[in-house]
């Protein structure tokens, strides 16, 4: 069984963000840049793009409302988002990559 467990945002900053940590039943696990992990820290050495990839995931299955209030908090926070990715799990398993 296929299961909705959180989405990757994708910020255009040309800085690490400075993002709520948790929102409703999400916390935030990472953000990475051209595949590389950038946050938590450490973060390797290199010139980050202005897309950041910030990935919201959820320990139970959520709802396409809950990620859209998410998107909307970080909108009305001022950021501006440029795409976004559901993550599912199938069967329980990652059905999404991790970053390096």
């Amino acid at each position: 069984m296929m299961t909705l467990h959180g989405v990757d945002i994708f910020i255009r900053t040309p800085e690490i963000p400075d993002l709520p940590k948790e929102h409703g039943p999400f916390a935030l696990i990472l953000i990475s840049n051209r595949g590389s992990r950038v946050w938590p820290p450490p973060a390797p050495e290199m010139e980050l793009s202005d897309w950041q990839q910030c990935r919201y995931l959820s320990d139970a299955s959520v709802t396409d409302a809950q990620i859209d209030d998410l998107v909307a908090t970080l909108s009305g926070l001022g950021w501006q988002w440029t795409k976004c990715q559901k993550l599912f799990k199938i069967d329980g398993d990652n059905a999404f990559s991790q970053p390096y």
